[in-house]
């Protein structure tokens, strides 16, 4: 199971950790059913909204977009504005 590595201790003290009316989403990566049934549970209690992730095989993406986004919070980058939102997503 891979879940909660994308936000600084801070955003999860929030009660709930929503930001201008929209839960935060937290992505999920797990290959084993009931851990992430689990989990989802766990993320839903806090007030955010579980997101599919894929398989353990995909964990290391999810590593590496938190290296990339922390990066760009330490450099003073509102990340948010870095994906627009899916209405825009050309899906």
């Amino acid at each position: 199971m891979k879940a909660f590595n994308l936000c600084h201790v801070d955003v999860w003290r929030l009660t709930p950790p929503v930001f201008d009316g929209r839960p935060l989403a937290v992505p999920l990566c797990g290959d084993d059913p009931a851990a992430l049934a689990t989990v989802r549970t766990l993320v839903a209690d806090l007030g955010c909204t579980p997101v599919d992730g894929g398989g353990l095989d995909r964990a290391m993406l999810l590593e590496a977009t938190a290296a990339f986004m922390i990066g760009l919070w330490f450099g003073g980058v509102d990340a948010q504005a870095v994906l627009p939102p899916v209405a825009y997503s050309g899906v």
